[in-house]
C-alpha cells in the first residue's frame, strides 16, 4: 500500500454507534508504528452500493464491513466480479486501484477449525447448504441437540450458530465433561450457554474472540504485518468498559 498519501482504512455498518472497531483498528496501527487514518461510517444496507463505489474512486485503501451490512456489501461485490454467491466482509486496495474481498469471519473459523483435525467436528444451527457456515464445506456434521453424549465425547470441535428461529436448543445436561482438549465456537445470540460451556472444561470462543480475530487478520490483510492480537483485544475490552 505504498503512496504518497496516508492510507485511508474505513469502518462501515448501521448502526456504527457503539462499534470498538475504529478504535481497536487505530491501537493495532499504532502498534505497528504506521501513519494511517482510520474513519468510521454510518451507512444503511440500501446505500451500500453508493458508498462502496465511492471508496473505489477516493484512494481508501481497506473496508472492514460490520455484519449489519454484511448482505448488502457482499451482493456489490458479487456484482463486481460477475460471480454469485459470494460473501465479504474486509476489502483490500489492490495495485490495479481494484478492491478484492474476503470473508474473514468465515476463515477465522477455518482456521480454528484446522487446529482441531483429529476428531469429529459437529455443527449446531443453521449449517445447512447455502449458509454462511455450510457443515459440509467446513467439513462439520451438521447435528441437533439431542445429540448423543457420545458423540460430543468424540469430537475435537463443536460450532454453534443460530438456527433460523434463533439460537439452537443444546441438551447441555447431557454433555460429558471435557479436558479442555474440545474447542467450542459459540456464535449464537445465546450468551447464557457461555457459563455453562466453561463449567464443563471446553476451550470456549465467541463473538468476541470472531470480532478480534477478524481485526487481526483485516490489518494483516491490509498491511501484510502482524499484529499482537492482544493490542486490540485491550482496545475492545476498554472501549466497551469491560
Amino acid at each position: 500500500m505504498d503512496g504518497t498519501t496516508e492510507p485511508l482504512l474505513t469502518v462501515i455498518g448501521n448502526p456504527i454507534a457503539g462499534n470498538p472497531s475504529q478504535f481497536a483498528l487505530e491501537r493495532a496501527i499504532g502498534a505497528l508504528r504506521l501513519d494511517w487514518r482510520v474513519l468510521s461510517f454510518d451507512v444503511p444496507p440500501e446505500n451500500i452500493a453508493a458508498a462502496l463505489n465511492g471508496f473505489s474512486v477516493t484512494g481508501i485503501s481497506g473496508v472492514l464491513i460490520d455484519p449489519s451490512v454484511r448482505q448488502a456489501a457482499s451482493a456489490w461485490y458479487a456484482e463486481q466480479i460477475g460471480v454469485e454467491g459470494v460473501a465479504i466482509d474486509c476489502l483490500v486496495r489492490g495495485e490495479n486501484g481494484r478492491f478484492t474481498g474476503s470473508d474473514e469471519r468465515r476463515l477465522w473459523v477455518e482456521e480454528q477449525l484446522a487446529f482441531r483435525s483429529g476428531g469429529d467436528r459437529l455443527c449446531f444451527g443453521n449449517c445447512a447448504a447455502g449458509s454462511s457456515w455450510d457443515a459440509k464445506s467446513l467439513q462439520m456434521k451438521k447435528v441437533s441437540g439431542n445429540v448423543k453424549p457420545e458423540q460430543i465425547e468424540a469430537a475435537q470441535a463443536i460450532l454453534v450458530v443460530d438456527d433460523l428461529s434463533g439460537p439452537p436448543e443444546l441438551e447441555l445436561d447431557e454433555w460429558p465433561a471435557n479436558d479442555g482438549s474440545t474447542i467450542v465456537i459459540e456464535l449464537s445470540s445465546c450468551n447464557l450457554l457461555h457459563d455453562r460451556i466453561r463449567e464443563l472444561g471446553y476451550q470456549l470462543l465467541t463473538h468476541s474472540d470472531l470480532q478480534i480475530g477478524v481485526l487481526a487478520r483485516a490489518v494483516e490483510k491490509w498491511s501484510a504485518r502482524q499484529v499482537d492480537t492482544a493490542v486490540i483485544r485491550d482496545a475492545v475490552e476498554e472501549y466497551l468498559g469491560v
